[in-house]
């Protein structure tokens, strides 16, 4: 039986943030981010190899549609959270007996 953490989550994904921020003069208090592709899996496990967080940084940005630096400010525990749903659908593809 694989796993089905994202089964429920189709479709954009909004992330209201615990602590909103500014960023360059912006108010930032969510993210809406669009379900991950298999190119937004490639790009990831390339950046990986040298770097696990600016992979994670980078593909958070690129479905959330905004620039690097953007994600950069948040805070770890909104981060947490947002990195917690991308590696759900990571782990749909990886057999339980691996996990």
């Amino acid at each position: 039986m694989s796993k089905t953490n994202t089964q429920n989550e189709t479709g954009p994904k909004r992330f209201d943030l615990v602590k909103p921020y500014d960023f360059r003069g912006a108010r930032i208090d969510h993210f809406i981010a669009r379900e991950p592709k298999v190119r937004d899996l490639r790009q990831f496990l390339k950046l990986a190899e040298t770097d696990s967080i600016a992979a994670i940084e980078a593909t958070l940005a690129n479905l959330c549609s905004v620039d690097n630096p953007v994600i950069s400010e948040m805070s770890i525990k909104d981060f947490g959270v947002m990195k917690a749903w991308y590696e759900g659908f990571l782990s749909d593809l990886i057999p339980d007996s691996e996990m």
